[in-house]
């Protein structure tokens, strides 16, 4: 079973801007919720684009059952400064045979206002046990398919 989610926002700051917060945001004492940050790889590519993969340990805002399930991540970025486009791709490592929770998101300029960055997220929570939990259980009124 696969959910998807889609959230679009505009940032009212610079493409520049967001690119170097993305990379200075951690630690800091208003995200808590992260506990280390570590770089595993990066390279830039012949064609100038900043490759990098990161390990992030972090709580969840979510509920306590669920932050002791999922607190690491491993985080995929691609820079394009020539075009300004930055892509994140986001998943947890810990129990993935029981839940997989994926994000992108793509940053890039806003084509209404260049002094602004578009962000558009996707997300998608795919778990085979709960897929199976649902077939297998029947709610009232509804229908087993």
């Amino acid at each position: 079973m696969v959910k998807y989610f889609l959230g679009q926002s505009v940032l009212r700051s610079s493409w520049d801007q967001v690119f170097a917060a993305f990379w200075q945001r951690y630690p800091n004492p208003y995200s808590k919720h992260v506990l280390t940050e570590d770089i595993v790889h990066w390279e830039v590519t012949p064609d100038q684009k900043l490759l990098s993969q990161r390990l992030l340990t972090k709580t969840n805002r979510m509920p306590r059952w669920a932050e002791r399930l999922f607190p690491a991540n491993v985080a995929h970025s691609v820079v394009d400064p020539q075009n300004q486009t930055m892509t994140t791709f986001t998943w947890n490592i810990n129990h993935a045979r029981l839940m997989v929770v994926e994000e992108r998101c793509v940053y890039c300029v806003n084509s209404d206002n260049s002094g602004w960055t578009e962000i558009r997220r996707e997300a998608w929570v795919s778990s085979s046990l709960f897929l199976e939990l649902s077939r297998n259980l029947a709610l009232p009124g509804s229908k087993a398919m």
